[in-house]
C-alpha cells in the first residue's frame, strides 16, 4: 500500500470527527490517574473506571455529532471556569517563584543580600567591596555593612 494513500484514507477517516477537547482531556487524565492508582491498590473497580474513562474519551474524539459534543464541552468549561482560573494563577505564581528563586541563587555569587535594620527592606550590594556605607532606598536610613 502506498504511504500517501494511507495518509489520505486516515485523513478521510478523521474528517468530520470532533477531535480532542477539554472534556476529553479531562477524561484522559482521569483514566491515567485511575490506571496509576491501580498499580498501587490492585483494585479491579479502579482499573475498570480507568478503562471506561479512556473509552469515553476515545468515543468523544471519534464521534461525528459535533454539535452535541461542543455543547457538552461548553457546559463543562462554563462550570469549571473559576477552578481553571484559580489553577492557572497558581501555576503562574509557581513559575514566577521558581524563576525568582533560580535567579536569586545565580545572583548570590555576585551580591550580598541583607535587610535594612530600620524598615526591614531587602537590599543587596556587590560582594568584595569591604565595609561600605549603605543608604536604604525606602526609608533613607544610613548604616555600615561588610560585604
Amino acid at each position: 500500500m502506498n504511504p500517501n494513500n494511507f495518509r489520505y484514507k486516515l485523513a478521510q477517516f478523521f474528517q468530520g470527527r470532533t477531535g480532542v477537547d477539554n472534556l476529553g482531556r479531562l477524561f484522559c487524565w482521569l483514566s491515567i490517574i485511575c490506571l496509576l492508582l491501580t498499580t498501587i491498590t490492585h483494585s479491579t473497580v479502579i482499573y475498570l473506571a480507568g478503562l471506561l474513562f479512556i473509552g469515553y474519551s476515545l468515543w468523544r474524539m471519534l464521534n461525528k455529532n459535533y454539535q452535541k459534543r461542543y455543547q457538552e464541552n461548553q457546559y463543562y468549561l462554563n462550570k469549571t471556569i473559576k477552578i481553571r482560573h484559580m489553577l492557572d494563577s497558581l501555576i503562574r505564581n509557581i513559575r514566577i517563584s521558581a524563576f525568582k528563586f533560580t535567579n536569586d541563587i545565580k545572583l548570590r555569587k555576585d551580591y550580598k543580600y541583607f535587610t535594612c535594620p530600620s524598615c526591614h527592606q531587602k537590599l543587596r550590594a556587590p560582594r568584595g567591596k569591604g565595609r561600605i556605607e549603605v543608604t536604604c532606598r525606602k526609608c533613607n536610613h544610613v548604616f555600615i555593612k561588610k560585604v
